[in-house]
């Protein structure tokens, strides 16, 4: 090839990569900027935090009842006097429950080897029910901690599987009670 048309050739190629560029910087674009939109994956999904109207911690014969009012704010009702940051481990743990999800899930079959009291749930270290409008009550039991001591043992009434659940997740309900 002569040198004055290969020098076309090469201008031609780089005309059309720096169309392409252009028209793939034009045109493409990502689907959302930062970073991926989140998703809540813990077991109380069907009832939003902010949705919950009444919650009861239960441990053995010790019951606390908390009332949310009319301003968004939390009561301890016929209770032991609340901590001071109730309000906000109140919020923290229902947060906690909607949002985290199960470190694991153990199936039935797995738990037929093994007796509900080896995880601590028989009985069970403490019960929270929330309450909301036009929604069915969510129970979940809290059991022992595994064996590093970084999660819990839990299971939610109406499911057959037993949940191992970041520690964190029950933590805000033993220290608004004084479980710890």
């Amino acid at each position: 090839m002569a040198p004055p048309l290969r020098r076309a050739l090469w201008v031609g190629a780089a005309v059309v990569a720096g169309a392409a560029i252009l028209a793939l910087a034009l045109q493409g674009q990502r689907p959302e900027p930062g970073f991926v939109r989140f998703e809540a994956a813990g077991v109380m999904l069907h009832i939003a935090p902010e949705r919950a109207r009444e919650v009861h911690v239960t441990a053995g014969d010790r019951r606390w009842r908390f009332t949310r009012s009319g301003s968004g704010g939390w009561a301890a009702v016929g209770a032991p006097a609340a901590p001071a940051d109730a309000e906000r481990r109140l919020e923290s743990g229902l947060r906690l429950l909607h949002a985290s999800a199960p470190q694991r899930v153990i199936a039935r079959d797995e738990l037929e080897r093994v007796p509900a009291a080896e995880y601590g749930l028989d009985p069970p270290r403490y019960t929270v029910v929330v309450y909301a409008d036009a929604a069915e009550p969510f129970t979940i039991q809290f059991g022992a901690a595994n064996a590093q001591g970084l999660a819990q043992y839990a299971r939610v009434a109406g499911r057959d599987e037993l949940l191992l659940l970041p520690r964190f997740v029950g933590e805000p309900f033993q220290l608004l009670t004084g479980l710890r």
